[in-house]
């Protein structure tokens, strides 16, 4: 139909061409609940794009999802203006607000997506960072999720960050700890405290998950 309407059109027919070029493209991918439509309403910065555009929107038909959720499209020389002319590319930008939206009304967010940290390390001041830091390296080589608090904070700002973070445990690696190459775990829930070696460690929270 688009081919008969704008057959005259010598910009309309490279457009067309454009379109069956992106389908064809797109026809060998296969992914579950996702559908290629071509809306030939859909307009996005008309002085800013110089080739197809796109939107993604939910499948749920609920009206509060109407909206799109990611948008973008090709452009021509658009570093050009940052002095690297010639250089074509496509973009694409995520609507998080939108995003979030939408996995909250769905309940699609993971049970434990507020609490993405297994430990968190007490800052105890420049003369104990580097220590921890070796041991927070090596945490994470392990595969477990890990942070230090930026600052040297009071105690108790620490532990509150870490309550509000929902990060099960924190460890304690000052000087007593230091010269004893250990460290104090402590367990944010029950209060428990109880020193151990590094490898001992990392085998309690590989056990817990």
């Amino acid at each position: 139909m688009l081919k008969k309407l704008l057959s005259s059109s010598e910009v309309g027919m490279q457009g067309i061409a454009e379109l069956e070029t992106l389908l064809g493209y797109a026809a060998p991918f296969s992914f579950k609940n996702i559908e290629y439509k071509v809306d030939i309403t859909l307009a996005r910065g008309l002085n800013y794009y110089t080739g197809a555009i796109f939107e993604v929107k939910t499948n749920e038909p609920k009206a509060t999802f109407n909206s799109s959720i990611c948008g973008g499209g090709r452009y021509d020389d658009l570093t050009g203006i940052f002095g690297l002319p010639g250089m074509s590319g496509v973009g694409i930008s995520f609507g998080a607000d939108r995003i979030c939206d939408v996995l909250d009304e769905l309940n699609l967010f993971p049970a434990n997506v507020e609490s993405s940290l297994d430990l968190l390390f007490i800052n105890f001041g420049e003369d104990d960072i580097p220590y921890s830091l070796q041991l927070l390296n090596k945490v994470r080589a392990a595969g477990i999720n890990a942070e230090m608090y930026p600052d040297a904070a009071k105690m108790k700002k620490q532990f509150s960050y870490a309550d509000a973070r929902k990060i099960p445990f924190v460890v304690m690696a000052g000087s007593e700890e230091r010269a004893a190459s250990t460290l104090m775990l402590k367990d944010m829930k029950t209060g428990d405290q109880q020193k151990m070696e590094l490898n001992s460690l990392i085998e309690f929270i590989r056990n817990r998950n």
